[in-house]
């Protein structure tokens, strides 16, 4: 089920799209659906589960390494007040080292799974671009999204209203 917050922002598209549609020699709008194509598509189905698997192995590195900066925090807490001035500064010193340590481990993490993501799934998704490109030429569409990502797959510039409203606003049309 969609989340309730992004229908606002569908119905609006939506109603923008037919009206852009309908003012540029009334070309129809196409939509898809890419969770669906990764449900059915077995290649994308077969990447979908390879990353899966990927982001499960990262949360599992990420686990064991909050475990660990845990523990140093809990050994730190509980022995600092047995500790000298000169050791528990030490002490602090490798902790604020170790949670430096961890942020960047996260940050790489984060662009490890984007790599991923783009290796497994990417070529996919360029390929569903480029068939929408190609069937919205073809078939005459003005434009296609993808109602799983709301985004636009592609749009024909005939329907682009940019121009329009550049040369509007330098005529000071703004009402």
């Amino acid at each position: 089920m969609r989340p309730v917050h992004h229908l606002p922002f569908i119905l609006l598209f939506m109603l923008v799209a037919t009206s852009a549609s309908l003012a540029a020699d009334a070309k129809p709008f196409g939509v898809i659906d890419s969770q669906r194509i990764v449900e059915e598509y077995d290649a994308a189905r077969d990447a979908r589960q390879q990353m899966e698997k990927f982001v499960r192995d990262v949360e599992r590195e990420i686990s064991d390494k909050q475990r660990e900066l845990q523990r140093m925090q809990e050994d730190f807490y509980s022995q600092q007040m047995l500790l000298g001035e000169a050791a528990r500064s030490q002490r602090m010193q490798e902790l604020e080292a170790a949670k430096a340590e961890y942020f960047r481990f996260q940050e790489q993490v984060e662009t490890r799974v984007q790599q991923e993501y783009d290796t497994k799934l990417g070529e996919i998704i360029e390929q569903v671009k480029t068939i929408a490109e190609r069937i919205g030429k073809e078939e005459g569409f003005g434009i296609i999204i993808d109602k799983a990502a709301f985004s636009v797959l592609y749009i024909d510039d005939s329907i682009d209203l940019t121009n329009r409203v550049l040369t509007a606003l330098a005529r000071g049309e703004d009402e």
